[in-house]
């Protein structure tokens, strides 16, 4: 007895909420105490609340709003994160315990016009499951897609300055349903088929407030908006049925990690969500979840550059040629500078300083990882120091700081403004090994011009 005493007053804990959202009112914790204490009773063993163990608890939400809003909503816990996650790629699980009380309890107008979605997250620092660790306020989320047949653009990760109010959000749904739970509990005396461990219909008139999916889904100014109050997102994650609702919906499954953290899948820090598989909802109320397709890691098979030696600054067009499915494209161009760019498009990096310079790209997907390294890829050379001289007639160029073997061009026009493709070579040679180079010209024209280009 005094162990389920200890595991209620466990679950009656609250995330952070915005201030308008009210947790639970003084009227409210009386009848939980009140309830608490009834726990002690031999006929209230049985009663269990709606689980919320702030652990990976993934929720399934329905609900209908505006001028479709039914009397009750409901939320479905569907089991920990981990097992989502343990799946065999590929593999399908169907869910329909829920669903007498979706068609008859909260939907008896039908399924049509049905908003539904599916989130999970977190308490803690931390979470272990089997694809590796993920990091503190990691929020799980669905995204509808438009065609059932075509997945959805992956979502872009959030800031960590606001993705406390998304978990707290998140993990709302849970506590806010163990908390109505337990009232209802106090009130009707014990669970039942519509007020368990598994599942809460809720009613949409909670008399005390901010405990309903609504208030937790829903966005502060348009509650029908399931943005989860709309402070880290601003995109709906709710996936809505057609009013005549004959074929199944599809929603996909992101895995949010904040910037700055590590992604257990990817191992990235910055980018997109990881895409984890999808799930379907079906005209009999039933949701199928089907684990993403088993993917080979991503193959990079060169690294290509528009200039590989110059002067500095030197600006330098990178592209690549990858095969497999990518999400991350990680750019290493060895003078510091590292950027993560999210499609397989160019990139470009300027380099100021002289140097021999080794490129490394490294590609994430759900697969796993490729990368390719080119050692000293980029070499660029000070900016040379270039002398003109009129030695008894003849124009005399000289310089230094060139590099050393790397061939140059002395071109000639009569009008600086003609198109440099159009100048007109008059020599070519390459900077000696000590970056020197001369060159004696007798001008034909006093209004000649002269350009040393190179390579």
């Amino acid at each position: 007895m005094l162990m389920s005493f200890g595991r209620l007053l466990g679950n009656r804990q609250y995330p952070r909420l915005p201030r308008n959202m009210k947790h639970f009112s003084m009227a409210r914790f009386g009848s939980k105490f009140a309830f608490l204490l009834a726990a002690l009773l031999p006929s209230a063993v049985a009663a269990q609340d709606f689980t919320a163990t702030l652990g990976g608890d993934v929720d399934a939400g329905f609900r209908k709003t505006g001028t479709f809003q039914e009397k009750s909503e409901l939320v479905v816990y569907l089991g920990n994160i981990n097992t989502f996650l343990s799946i065999a790629a590929g593999a399908s699980t169907n869910i329909s315990f829920y669903t007498n009380e979706l068609t008859t309890n909260m939907c008896p107008d039908g399924l049509g016009n049905l908003q539904w979605s599916v989130s999970a997250t977190f308490q803690g620092k931390s979470l272990t499951t089997s694809v590796g660790s993920w990091p503190k306020d990691t929020c799980w989320y669905t995204l509808a897609r438009t065609n059932v047949a075509v997945q959805t653009s992956p979502i872009a990760r959030i800031s960590p300055s606001v993705a406390g109010n998304l978990e707290g959000h998140v993990i709302g749904i849970s506590t806010g349903g163990n908390a109505l739970s337990g009232t209802l509990v106090s009130q009707q005396g014990n669970t039942n088929a519509a007020n368990n461990m598994s599942l809460i219909v809720e009613p949409t008139a909670d008399a005390s407030g901010g405990d309903n999916l609504s208030d937790y889904i829903g966005d502060q100014s348009i509650t029908s908006f399931g943005d989860f109050g709309g402070g880290a997102i601003d995109y709906s994650v709710e996936n809505t049925t057609p009013n005549s609702f004959t074929s199944a919906t599809v929603s996909d499954l992101y895995a949010n990690v904040p910037t700055g953290s590590t992604d257990p899948i990817s191992s990235t820090t910055s980018g997109n969500g990881d895409y984890l598989g999808y799930f379907t909802l079906n005209p009999n109320g039933t949701l199928t979840f089907t684990r993403a397709a088993a993917v080979t890691a991503p193959t990079v098979s060169s690294v290509s550059a528009t200039v590989t030696n110059g002067f500095g600054p030197l600006t330098v067009v990178f592209s690549d040629s990858t095969s497999g499915s990518g999400t991350n494209w990680v750019w290493n161009f060895g003078n510091g500078t590292i950027i993560t760019n999210t499609t397989a498009g160019n990139v470009t990096n300027i380099y100021t300083m002289a140097g021999s310079y080794t490129v490394t790209l490294t590609v994430y997907g759900p697969g796993g990882s490729g990368s390719y390294t080119v050692a000293n890829f980029i070499v660029t050379s000070p900016t040379p120091k270039i002398n003109f001289a009129d030695v008894s007639g003849k124009l005399v160029f000289t310089g230094m700081n060139c590099p050393s073997g790397v061939q140059y061009r002395i071109l000639t026009a009569t009008n600086i403004a003609t198109a440099l493709p159009l100048w007109k070579p008059i020599y070519t040679n390459t900077f000696g090994s000590n970056g020197s180079f001369a060159y004696t010209n007798t001008p034909g024209s006093t209004n000649s011009f002269f350009v040393l280009v190179s390579p």
